[in-house]
C-alpha cells in the first residue's frame, strides 16, 4: 500500500514538474512579446492571447497522455482494438475499391471548379482548357513548376525559387517525360499522391479506432475548407503522402521504411523534419514496454539500436537540402536569406503570428478591401483557433504520438512570421482530420460538422476561382 502510494506521489510531481516548465517557458516568451513586439491593436493581442492560451491548455492535457503512453500501460481501449480487428476480419474497404472512390472525388471536384469557373467568366472552353485555374497567378503553383521545368539558378528573380523544396518538382518533371506538359503532371502527381495519402489516412485510423471512425476521418481530410488545394500543382499532397506513410510505417514497426520516406517528406518540405517527433515518440514507447520481458536478449537490443539509427534518415532529408542550396548558390542556408529578405519570412512565435494576421484583417477591413480581408486574413484566423479547438476536444481520443506531432508541427509552421496559407498548411497536417473523425462520433455531431464542412469547401473554392488571396 505504502509503495503504491509513493508511486502515485512520484507521477504526481512528474506531472508538475513536465507541465510547469513548458508553462513558464510559454509565458515567458508571451509575456517578451508583449512587451517588445506586441501591436497597438486591443483586438490582435485578445487574438495571440486566445491562440496562446489554447496551446497551453492543449499542452497541459497532453503531459499525463504523455506520461501514460510513456509506461506499461496499454495505449488503445479495449473496444478500439476490437473494432479495428472486426473491420480488418471483414475486409470492408479493399484498397481497390477505396481508392476508385477517393479518385471519383476528385475528378467531381474538377468539374466543380470548372462550373463554378464558368459562373466567373462564362464560357470559355472545355474542362480541360480551364485547367489553368489551378494554376494562378501569385500562387506557388507557378514557382513549383518554374523549377520543375528550369531547375534552380543563381542569378535572376527565379534564384529566389530555392526556397522551393525539390522533391515536388523533380517527380513533376520525371511525369513531365511521359505527359509533356508541365501543369498536366503537376495535376496528376498532385491527384495521384492525394488519392494514395487518403488511403492510407484511412489505414492509419483504422488502427486506433473502428471502421467508422475511420471513415469519417478520410471524409474530413476530403471536405476540410481548404482540401481542394491539394489538387493543385503544390507540395503539400506529396508532403501529407510521405507524413502518413512515414507514421504508418512506424506503427508496422517497420522503421527502416518509415526513415526513408521520412527523409523524402523532409526533402519534399521543411516541416517534414517534424516526423521524428511522432517517430521517435512511438520508438520510445515500445521501448519502455518492451524492455521488462527482452531485458536480457541482445537481438532485441540491436533490433532497438538499429529502429532508433533507422530514425536519423529523417532529418538528413533537410540535411540534402542544405546541400542544394550549397550547390546551387554557394551558400548551404542562403533560402533562409530569400525567405527573409523577399518573402519576409522567419520563424516566430505562434501566437505573434495571430496578432498579425488580425491587426492586417482590421486594416484590410479599414481599406475595404473585402477580397483580402474574406479570402486571406478571416480562413487563416478561422484555421488557427479552430484547429487547436478541434484537436483539444478530440484529444483522449487520439493516439498520443499523433498529439505530440500536431503541437510540434502548430509552434513550428503557425510561426512563420508573415503566414498566408494556414488553412492549406493545417489541412496537410493528418492529426487534424483524424481529429475531427474522432469527436463526430454522434450521427447529429457529424452531421452538423459535414455540413458547415462542406459549405465553407464550396466557398473557398469559389473564393480560389475567382481569384481572391488563397494561398
Amino acid at each position: 500500500m505504502q509503495n503504491t502510494t509513493s508511486k502515485q506521489d512520484a507521477w504526481f510531481w512528474k506531472r508538475v514538474l513536465f507541465t510547469s516548465v513548458p508553462l513558464i517557458v510559454l509565458f515567458s516568451a508571451f509575456a517578451k512579446w508583449m512587451l517588445t513586439s506586441a501591436p497597438h491593436n486591443a483586438l490582435a493581442v485578445a487574438a495571440a492571447t486566445l491562440s496562446a492560451f489554447l496551446f497551453a491548455l492543449l499542452g497541459i492535457r497532453f503531459i499525463p497522455q504523455w506520461m501514460a503512453a510513456w509506461s506499461r500501460k496499454p495505449w488503445l481501449p479495449v473496444r478500439a482494438e476490437e473494432g479495428r480487428r472486426s473491420a480488418r476480419r471483414q475486409r470492408m474497404h479493399p484498397i481497390v475499391q477505396l481508392v476508385f472512390y477517393l479518385a471519383l472525388f476528385r475528378v467531381l471536384l474538377f468539374f466543380l471548379a470548372y462550373l463554378l469557373s464558368l459562373l466567373r467568366q462564362g464560357y470559355a472552353g472545355g474542362l480541360f482548357d480551364s485547367l489553368g485555374i489551378w494554376n494562378q497567378l501569385g500562387t506557388d503553383s507557378q514557382h513549383y513548376l518554374n523549377i520543375a521545368e528550369n531547375g534552380y539558378v543563381s542569378v535572376g528573380d527565379d534564384r529566389l525559387l530555392i526556397v522551393f523544396l525539390p522533391l515536388y518538382p523533380y517527380v513533376v518533371r520525371a511525369f513531365n517525360l511521359i505527359f509533356q506538359n508541365y501543369l498536366v503532371s503537376g495535376l496528376i502527381v498532385s491527384n495521384l499522391c492525394w488519392v494514395f495519402a487518403a488511403y492510407l489516412l484511412y489505414e492509419l485510423a483504422l488502427l486506433d479506432t473502428d471502421r467508422r471512425g475511420a471513415l469519417r476521418a478520410l471524409k474530413y481530410l476530403c471536405i476540410l475548407p481548404a482540401s481542394f488545394l491539394f489538387s493543385a500543382p503544390l507540395s503539400d499532397s506529396l508532403f501529407l503522402l510521405l507524413s502518413v506513410a512515414c507514421v504508418y510505417a512506424v506503427r508496422k514497426n517497420v522503421y527502416p521504411v518509415a526513415g526513408v520516406v521520412g527523409f523524402l517528406a523532409a526533402f519534399t518540405r521543411m516541416p517534414g523534419i517534424l516526423l521524428f517527433v511522432p517517430a521517435c515518440f512511438e520508438l520510445v514507447g515500445t521501448i519502455i514496454r518492451q524492455q521488462g520481458a527482452h531485458r536480457r536478449d541482445a537481438r532485441w537490443k540491436w533490433r532497438m539500436t538499429g529502429n532508433a539509427l533507422s530514425l536519423l534518415f529523417i532529418p538528413a532529408g533537410l540535411l540534402l537540402y542544405l546541400y542544394v542550396n550549397y550547390r546551387v548558390t554557394g551558400s548551404a542556408t542562403m533560402f533562409l536569406t530569400y525567405q527573409s529578405e523577399h518573402w519576409h519570412q522567419s520563424l516566430g512565435l505562434f501566437f505573434g503570428t495571430m496578432a498579425t494576421i488580425v491587426n492586417s484583417a482590421s486594416s484590410s477591413l479599414f481599406e475595404n478591401n473585402l477580397q483580402m480581408f474574406w479570402g486571406l486574413w478571416i480562413p487563416n484566423i478561422v484555421f488557427l483557433l479552430a484547429s487547436l479547438s478541434i484537436v483539444i476536444v478530440a484529444q483522449n481520443k487520439l493516439r498520443a504520438s499523433n498529439v505530440a506531432y500536431f503541437i510540434a508541427y502548430y509552434a513550428v509552421c503557425m510561426g512563420a512570421t508573415w503566414l498566408l496559407s494556414a488553412p492549406r498548411y493545417l489541412t496537410a497536417a493528418y492529426p487534424l482530420a483524424l481529429a475531427l473523425g474522432a469527436i463526430t462520433e454522434k450521427k447529429s455531431v457529424d452531421r452538423i460538422a459535414t455540413i458547415v464542412c462542406g459549405v465553407l469547401f464550396v466557398l473557398y473554392l469559389l473564393a480560389f476561382i475567382n481569384q481572391w488571396y488563397v494561398y
